[in-house]
């Protein structure tokens, strides 16, 4: 998988006691030289993290509030959701609750849990708690770090997959499960640095200036860390299931004919999309066209539109999954269509990052392999 992304906490990741380290600034300037897109997702209120870390346009987007809060270099900013719900404001200001409230969240010491547990339950609100050390934040369902991270990067048309999340704190669980590759900092959270692919060593902020200049300068996501996702064959017949890390793994299926070959890709290809990843796939004989029915894939030609160059550039910048069906035409067409857009794809995927897999089928006809 193509790095495209860094997304960072901030406090106590790359700030200390609010202030961005000036070796972290550094190094997200030189990232974003090599065309990484670096963002902050972070806990604070927008104003108050723009007072502590001044302008913002260091970076190419802020989640705030805990996910909360989409924020571009343009100065324009995105609420995700509601406003704290008034009752409660009231009701934490007359038990003499000191607390802090941004466009959506409200912030205060995790001391006073017990009791914003009992008024949340006496005036039934749909709110979530998240801790974060020391501190705690009341929510709407369904906001967190990796839901914001997710509306930004939708933004900036980059996928998740693409993506290297690093954290320090309880809160930063979400925002590290949702990147394809988690890194938290030694001095962080127990939990967080077990469920993590990469842990920094060191003590501060510093110690991940130096982590950002490493993995930026490289091409691909790091392939060392834990298997958080793998694609699944069950078994089947007496034979074991097959497992397979999805990032770091490109896959050759060869066979007799009518063995399964296709079957087996297909249902590769389905359990990728449904985790979110994009496949375009090259099909001479029309045997994926069942995967239309999954979110966000398309199957194209069959004897109808069947894009080219332009059209198929369009379709790349999209992020979809795309099944190009050439059984309508002859085996001369399918070779001439899969040598002029196969490359495009590709280079397409080299740039940008997706689709995250490109599937050829009898690809021995049109790769000049010898065949039998």
């Amino acid at each position: 998988m193509l790095l495209r992304v860094i997304a960072l906490d901030y406090d106590g990741t790359i700030a200390t006691d609010g202030v961005l380290c000036s070796a972290v600034r550094e190094s997200i300037r030189e990232a974003r030289r090599r065309g990484v897109a670096v963002v902050i997702v972070t806990g604070r209120i927008l104003p108050e993290l723009r007072s502590v870390a001044g302008p913002l346009d260091f970076v190419d987007g802020v989640v705030a509030e805990n996910g909360a809060v989409v924020a571009l270099p343009n100065g324009h900013s995105m609420l995700l959701g509601h406003s704290p719900p008034a009752a409660l404001l009231r009701a934490l200001t007359g038990r003499g609750i000191d607390f802090k409230v941004g466009r959506c969240i409200v912030e205060m010491d995790a001391a006073a849990a017990n009791i914003v547990v009992s008024l949340i339950r006496e005036l039934e609100l749909p709110l979530t708690i998240t801790f974060n050390r020391g501190r705690m934040m009341l929510l709407p369902p369904a906001i967190a770090k990796g839901s914001g991270l997710r509306e930004l990067l939708n933004i900036l048309r980059i996928s998740l997959h693409n993506a290297v999340g690093i954290g320090d704190a309880e809160n930063d669980n979400d925002l590290l499960d949702s990147c394809e590759y988690a890194v938290a900092v030694e001095w962080g959270s127990s939990f967080l640095k077990q469920q993590a692919d990469y842990v920094i060593p060191g003590k501060g902020p510093e110690a991940v200036a130096a982590y950002i200049q490493k993995v930026s300068s490289e091409i691909r996501l790091p392939l060392e860390g834990t298997v958080r996702r793998e694609l699944v064959i069950e078994a089947a017949e007496g034979r074991p299931a097959f497992e397979a890390p999805i990032r770091g793994r490109n896959l050759l299926i060869a066979g007799d004919s009518n063995s399964g070959k296709s079957c087996f890709a297909g249902v590769i290809c389905e359990q990728m999309i449904l985790k979110g990843y994009s496949i375009y796939a090259f099909d001479p004989e029309g045997d994926y066209t069942g995967l239309a029915r999954l979110p966000n894939t398309l199957v194209l030609g069959g004897g109808r539109f069947l894009p080219e160059l332009e059209d198929l550039t369009m379709l790349l910048q999209q992020g979809l999954s795309v099944v190009l069906d050439l059984s309508h035409l002859g085996l001369n067409e399918k070779t001439s269509y899969i040598h002029r857009n196969l490359p495009l794809v590709a280079r397409y995927r080299r740039q940008r990052g997706y689709p995250h897999r490109i599937l050829l089928d009898e690809c021995h006809y049109f790769l000049n392999w010898p065949h039998h």
